[in-house]
């Protein structure tokens, strides 16, 4: 017996069981966003992105976390291991941000218990957002939105 959650197709049949959904891949808000942690502060930073995530928007997002860091401090951004987070032009580029003192470090392969800013996603998702089906994309981005601020989420 299958669970509610399963669905089966005949395997070999070149086809892979899709389940329609309202706007198809323009029903997504994509967010990207840094969890910092200053002493005992707390601070949530995001940034909703245009399309899919992308090299060349952690490196936007990266030049903006630079330009904010103190120069008196050392900022070190911990990324995980996607490759957008990975690319030869983001490689080559953290040489001049260490300048600007900030600095990458990398988690462990598989280790998303690692990842703090992921409680953050889980929280915004499970328990903040109201469970529901929006009615359209706008409706769903108020609810992301309003959901970051409860967080206490400042926009960059």
């Amino acid at each position: 017996m299958l669970s509610i959650g399963s669905t089966w197709f005949k395997r070999g049949s070149g086809k892979q069981f899709e389940i329609p959904t309202r706007w198809g891949s323009s029903g997504r808000i994509n967010l990207i966003g840094t969890y910092s942690l200053h002493g005992t502060e707390e601070q949530l930073e995001v940034r909703e992105l245009s399309g899919s995530c992308n090299g060349e928007q952690v490196m936007a997002y990266l030049d903006t976390l630079a330009l904010q860091a103190a120069p008196d401090q050392m900022t070190v951004v911990v990324l995980d291991n996607a490759p957008f987070h990975k690319g030869a032009k983001l490689r080559e580029k953290a040489a001049e941000w260490e300048k600007q003192g900030l600095y990458l470090r990398y988690l462990p392969p598989y280790a998303p218990m690692l990842n703090l800013i992921e409680e953050i996603w889980r929280k915004l998702k499970g328990i903040v957002m109201p469970r529901r089906c929006y009615n359209s994309v706008d409706e769903l981005r108020e609810a992301v939105l309003t959901g970051l601020k409860v967080l206490g989420a400042r926009f960059i």
